[in-house]
């Protein structure tokens, strides 16, 4: 099981430093890590289509939009990162062109796409450490290392090892996922539903 914390000092293991107890822990290094924690994250999870993170259900459409001929818009999930595929109910292998959009009636991205009715394929954002797998663990500590090492170690050298390590890992991890991923069932809550 990971922990932010076990990331985190898998990341100063990269980078030679002491572990640490707590992201909330009064020192430079916690400080940092906490710092860079969440955005390095999402990051890295956007970078590829992990199957532990990856999600298919029903986009819930918006009736508040005025609907141009041709035109469905639907509400952009809360959760997602990056929006991989949007298809049609009975057609999910075959992707359909989309477009996000920002709703500023509303304050809220949106999804436009030429179907009454889609499904959308998306990696979302993962906050529960346990989900995360050993590739995407290992891959995320790396990167957290390599971005943390300047403003921790202020090694040149040893920052750029560091990313040139984790672009290597990274790909390994992809790799190893992709047979991974084409064993996913589409995950699905149960709701759909026209607003």
């Amino acid at each position: 099981m990971y922990s932010s914390t076990s990331i985190c000092n898998m990341a100063l293991g990269y980078l030679g430093q002491a572990p640490i107890s707590s992201l909330k822990q009064d020192n430079e290094r916690a400080r940092w890590l906490q710092l860079f924690y969440e955005p390095v994250r999402d990051e890295v999870l956007r970078t590829h289509n992990w199957a532990f993170a990856a999600i298919e259900k029903p986009l819930i459409r918006l009736a508040h939009v005025p609907v141009c001929p041709g035109h469905f818009y639907y509400k952009y999930p809360a959760d997602a990162l990056f929006v991989r595929r949007i298809s049609a109910p009975n057609q999910l292998q075959y992707p359909l062109p989309f477009t996000e959009q920002y709703d500023t009636a509303q304050h809220q991205r949106i999804l436009i796409v030429g179907v009454a009715e889609a499904w959308v394929y998306y990696t979302r954002r993962i906050t529960d450490e346990t989900q995360f797998d050993a590739a995407f663990a290992k891959t995320f500590a790396l990167a957290l290392a390599s971005d943390a090492a300047l403003a921790l170690t202020g090694d040149v050298t040893l920052a750029t090892r560091l990313q040139q390590q984790y672009a290597l890992y990274l790909e390994e991890a992809r790799r190893a996922n992709m047979a991974e991923n084409l064993a996913v069932l589409p995950q699905t809550d149960g709701f759909s539903e026209v607003r």
